[in-house]
């Protein structure tokens, strides 16, 4: 439907569309046919930029503090930047590499988990709480992705020299495989990069 500004019209009237380019009103005719082959390859692309973003919302609460600083760097949103480092995360098949997924990127050193279990609903997290100088006031953060549930859970951050962290999960998750992304925050808002570890119920 096209709107009408004064004497100006934007948006589609009839076989016509309507625009302004560099302030001066102009019209273009509506293509007669979308060149749209369905091919393989395209199809292998669609899947994957889909894929990705619904990973993207699910994981906006880890990404929108561990990707921020990188992204004003960029002058770009985390949820952008998000789909464009994760674009090569899902394979031909469809299935997601979780274990190549970004959801921090920065020049703080990371941290090592040392250990992750689940026991009674509650995750327990433990991490190396050693910190070279001007490292103590870090924040560790933790994001819990569920496939199974299509959902993820941020946990609250705790200081770097606690070592520990612990988690509710949700009803249902503690069976199901669980991935963790990890990430430091200093008080400058600078990030490491993601680390990441699996956490299987089964095994």
């Amino acid at each position: 439907m096209a709107r009408k500004t004064g004497s100006t019209l934007s948006g589609k009237l009839g076989d016509k569309i309507h625009y302004t380019w560099h302030g001066r009103p102009c019209e273009r005719s509506m293509p007669q046919h979308v060149h749209n082959p369905r091919t393989e390859a395209q199809q292998a692309h669609r899947l994957a930029f889909a894929t990705v973003s619904r990973l993207s919302s699910c994981m906006k609460e880890a990404h929108l503090i561990g990707l921020h600083a990188l992204a004003v760097r960029e002058k770009n949103s985390t949820y952008a930047l998000f789909k464009h480092l994760n674009k090569d995360c899902v394979l031909a098949d469809g299935q997601v590499d979780y274990a190549s997924l970004v959801v921090s990127h920065g020049p703080v050193p990371p941290v090592d988990l040392v250990s992750a279990h689940i026991e009674g609903g509650t995750l327990a997290v433990a991490f190396d709480s050693r910190a070279t100088r001007g490292r103590a006031a870090d924040e560790f953060h933790l994001f819990v992705l569920c496939p199974a549930a299509g959902a993820g859970q941020l946990a609250p951050p705790v200081p770097r020299g606690a070592g520990a962290l612990t988690l509710s999960l949700p009803e249902g998750w503690a069976s199901c495989t669980l991935h963790l992304y990890a990430f430091l925050r200093s008080s400058q808002g600078r990030t490491s990069d993601t680390l990441y570890r699996p956490l299987d119920p089964h095994c």
